[in-house]
């Protein structure tokens, strides 16, 4: 019985016993090697070999070639460092060591092959190299924003960031990801963005939020947040927390060029349009002061009306009483001989949508409205939006 186990012990320790010493031969071959052509060639064997549990000895092959990088000169030399930084890249990432994180990022620091980059950033992902998300992430920001001084290179290091963030499935790789789906890049370079997204975050409604809210971001990239939560399957109490993001960020603050006010504008009418369409939800005491100012200091009509009907949607007494006081303003102006031309396109928006409320605080004001000398139209609006109340 004992030498039966005897033998079976020896069964496991002999092949690990070889391994070791298959190991520490070619360990010992890339140590002697004098060019990195000669330790890429080690390196190589190694790989096809399949030797098992060789993260060490990729580890510090890849430490000597960054320590010896610096050094190399000729074009020969220069393309082995490449093709053994990718080797080893793919090794260690394949084996899962995270432990290799740095000198694989520092592998992303100082080559400046695109091919290369790009293997490191995939690798990063693959080994789950946590501490390092946020630079991989921040290397796909940069390519997205700075666009492409070259676009080959510049397309190959994003799709490694890509990839790697889409290894890591971590809800933080989402907004540089969706923004690369949306960049510069070649339709095959958004593909993979595309298919990394729904890894990242099931529902983005949150990150995209963020987006809307966070000053560091740019008024098309928040526009596009917005829009792009409008048409997902989010919920609606998801769509009108982005909305009152939206609409609290377009009254926040004013900008000094037509440009950047006419994308504030569009913000602030696509968020008056969802809020109309979802609500506000347990924000509406916080925003029914914006969507005073986006009736009274609309860019254009469309914001306006826009506006009347998110009041509308809300329905609640104080909505009633702004639009109440609307209507009130309008009725003075028409007892006055003032009116302008858009006032009577006002008082139907305004009589319609009050009566949309179906709140009864609102029958004083149609009432009004029935009583002043209005058109026979006006006062068929507001008869029927009385009857529905």
């Amino acid at each position: 019985m004992k030498r039966l186990i005897t033998i079976a012990l020896l069964s496991f320790s002999v092949p690990a016993l070889f391994a070791d010493e298959e190991l520490d031969f070619y360990t010992e071959q890339f140590n002697n090697a004098g060019t990195v052509l000669e330790q890429l060639g080690v390196v190589k064997t190694v790989v096809n070999q399949e030797i098992a549990e060789a993260d060490s000895f990729y580890a510090a092959a890849l430490s000597r070639l960054l320590f010896e990088y610096p050094t190399v000169k000729s074009a020969q030399e220069r393309q082995a460092a490449d093709d053994m930084a990718i080797l080893l890249a793919q090794e260690l990432g394949k084996n899962g060591d995270a432990e290799a994180g740095q000198n694989v990022w520092k592998v992303v620091k100082t080559f400046s092959n695109a091919l290369v980059k790009s293997e490191a950033l995939i690798a990063l992902g693959r080994m789950n190299a946590v501490d390092l998300l946020p630079h991989v992430a921040q290397v796909l920001v940069d390519t997205t924003t700075c666009g492409p001084v070259n676009r080959t290179s510049g397309e190959r290091i994003a799709y490694g960031a890509i990839t790697a963030l889409a290894n890591y499935k971590d809800p933080s790789g989402y907004v540089p990801v969706f923004f690369a789906a949306n960049g510069w890049y070649q339709r095959w370079v958004k593909k993979a963005a595309n298919e990394a997204l729904p890894l990242l975050a099931e529902n983005p409604a949150e990150q995209l939020t963020a987006v809307i809210q966070d000053a560091a971001y740019a008024y098309d990239q928040k526009l596009l947040a917005l829009r792009t939560i409008e048409q997902s399957d989010a919920s609606d109490e998801d769509k009108s927390k982005a909305a009152v993001a939206a609409i609290t960020f377009g009254w926040a603050g004013s900008s000094a060029t037509p440009d950047l006010r006419y994308k504030r504008m569009q913000i602030r009418k696509m968020a008056l349009g969802m809020i109309r369409d979802y609500g506000a939800g347990d924000d509406e005491d916080s925003i029914l002061n914006y969507l005073n100012w986006s009736y009274r200091y609309a860019a254009d009509d469309e914001e306006q009306l826009t506006a009347i009907r998110a009041f509308s949607k809300l329905a609640s007494d104080e909505a009633v009483k702004y639009m109440g006081a609307y209507i009130t303003e309008v009725n003075d102006k028409k007892a006055r001989g003032s009116l302008a031309a858009q006032d009577e396109r006002r008082i139907r928006a305004l009589v319609t949508g009050i009566g949309d409320t179906h709140n009864q605080t609102a029958k004083p004001y149609l009432q009004i409205v029935l009583a002043i000398n209005w058109t026979n139209q006006i006062h068929k609006i507001a008869q029927e939006a009385l009857n529905n109340l």
